[in-house]
Parts: structure tokens; sequence; C-alpha cells
């Protein structure tokens, strides 16, 4: 008699990972992370991506690979996991997220290109924009305006879909309202990455990325922060007016995770040999004129320019 092997589906390997990943008397480590998230009443359990790869290398791939579909996976074994921690959170949130950190290969901002489109990558940069966080609609009820029955309907895509011409309900020809304050919402926001000077290859301008930013992490960064972006790579068609759609797309960014490593502007702590030196270099008469000379060396000339940038 042969056996049946049964194949664990993702989702319970997933619950697997985060039940028994560092067990001790306390619990595992991602039982622990849970419990941080309902105390602190997050929505997002970080999952150290070197954890997953000890774990289970093959699922570690398979989220590269086809971040889409695993991604989702972690997410509803992350929020089955917090119906076992703690049901009466989990009733409440709805869903936890399945946010992935410290990847092992980081991506240049200028290679990403089409060979990563549909794949997880971590991409270092500065922010340099954001825009305000806008609420998009994910769950749209509509009311017929005849037998007043409310319909649900899922969103996707940019335009709001409705429920057609029809009513299923009174099988009349109609119009519906849409019913707002029903209606389910998600925060959305976009951001801007450029490239990190020291990335920058000798003679050449700094190229961006824009990264599409939702839920949880909306606000997560600042113009000036550096962040390190765990995002899936899409491509987005583009269209000229009446001509229609180019052959040509362009790349964003659909963030899982960003990490914000640093601060473009920061504090500049002044030692007192730094003190010693600026007192000795205020005495200096031709202090102006050293200052000016230090000033992008490599440009001979255009000292009133140099001494107007000071």
């Amino acid at each position: 008699m042969t056996a049946v092997v049964r194949t664990a589906l993702p989702e319970e390997v997933f619950q697997d990972f985060f039940r028994s990943f560092e067990s001790d008397q306390m619990g595992s480590k991602y039982r622990k992370r849970l419990a941080h998230v309902s105390v602190s009443n997050g929505r997002s359990l970080i999952i150290d991506f070197d954890d997953l790869i000890s774990f289970d290398p093959a699922l570690a791939r398979s989220i590269v690979e086809k971040p889409d579909d695993f991604i989702a996976y972690s997410s509803s074994a992350a929020t089955a996991q917090m119906r076992v921690e703690d049901p009466e959170y989990a009733e409440h949130v709805g869903r936890i997220f399945a946010r992935f950190r410290r990847f092992p290969e980081k991506t240049a901002l200028r290679r990403i290109g089409a060979e990563h489109i549909k794949k997880l990558a971590l991409v270092d940069g500065i922010v340099v924009r954001t825009t305000q966080v806008r609420p998009t609609i994910v769950s749209a009820v509509f009311r017929c305006r005849k037998c007043l029955e409310t319909i649900v309907q899922d969103q996707e895509g940019e335009l709001i879909r409705g429920p057609g011409t029809h009513c299923p309900f009174c099988k009349q020809s109609t119009s519906f309202e849409l019913i707002e304050e029903q209606s389910k919402f998600k925060n959305t926001q976009e951001a801007r990455i450029q490239e990190r000077p020291e990335d920058l290859p000798p003679g050449q301008l700094p190229r961006y990325l824009d990264i599409r930013l939702e839920d949880d992490l909306v606000d997560t960064a600042r113009p000036g922060d550096r962040v390190s972006v765990t995002s899936i790579v899409r491509a987005e068609k583009q269209t000229v007016g009446e001509r229609g759609k180019l052959r040509t797309f362009s790349i964003y960014l659909d963030a899982n995770f960003v990490d914000v490593v640093g601060k473009e502007t920061e504090v500049v702590e002044i030692t007192p040999e730094d003190e010693k030196q600026i007192v000795e270099a205020s005495q200096d008469p031709w202090v102006l004129r050293k200052l000016i000379m230090s000033l992008a060396p490599s440009i001979y000339g255009y000292e009133d320019v140099k001494e107007g940038i000071l």
C-alpha cells in the first residue's frame, strides 16, 4: 500500500515558523513579537529575513520570486496566529501584515530594471519628497435607489468600480449610491527616494524611484531620511492622451517595510579639539580666502560665486 505524502500549505509553514522559531520557556521569538503588536496596538509583524532563511531556505526563495503570493500567505498565517495569542485583539484589528526586513542582498537604485519586476528587492536611498496621506477605498458599499438594498464590492485600481446598471435584488435597471460611512478605507501615501551621494558613479546625476506606502507604513519616513526599503518592484503603464498606451512602462516600488537608518541632516557634535581649531582659524586674517579655495577646489576661478555660496 502506497503512503500518501501530504505537502504542507505555505500558510501552515509560516504559522509553524511563528510558533516554533527560537522557542524557550517564554515562547517563540515571533509569539513574543505578536504579543508586543497587540500591546502596542500595532498592525504589523516584523519578520527578520535571515531567520526565515535558517528555518526554510526554499520558503525564503519563494518570497523573493513570488512576493505577492507568499507575503499574502505570511500575513494570513500571522493573522491566524494572532487569533491564537490574543483572540480579542485579532477580532478588533482584523488583519496582521507581515513585513520583512534584513533582506540579505541590496540592489542599487539605478540597477532596478525589467528583471526585477514582480520580485522582492531591498533598495537604499534618501527620501526627497512625500505626499499627504490620502484615504483610499478598498471595500465600497452601494445602495440601490429603487429597492434600497446594499451591495458590498471590493475595489482595486485607480477608479471606483460600481455594481453595474442592474440591481441583483430587485432585478431592475437602476443607479446606485455610494455609502461612504459604511465603506472601508485604508491610508495611502507616495514618496520618492533618490540615490545617496556615496552610491553615485563619478560624473553621474542621482536617479530616483517613487514608492507607494499603505496602512501603517504611511509617514514612517520624512524628506531627508536615509531609508532601506523592502519592496515589490512593479511596472505601471504610461498613456499619452488619446494616442493610448505606450510600450514603455514606469517602475515604482510597492513598499513592504521601510527602515529609517539615519537622517540626512544631523546635529554635529563639536569636540574641545574642534573648538580649539575653530578659534585658531577665526584669528587667521586669510581664513575667508582659505575657505573660498577649499570649496570645489577642482573648479578653477569663480571666486565670487564661491564666496556667495559661503
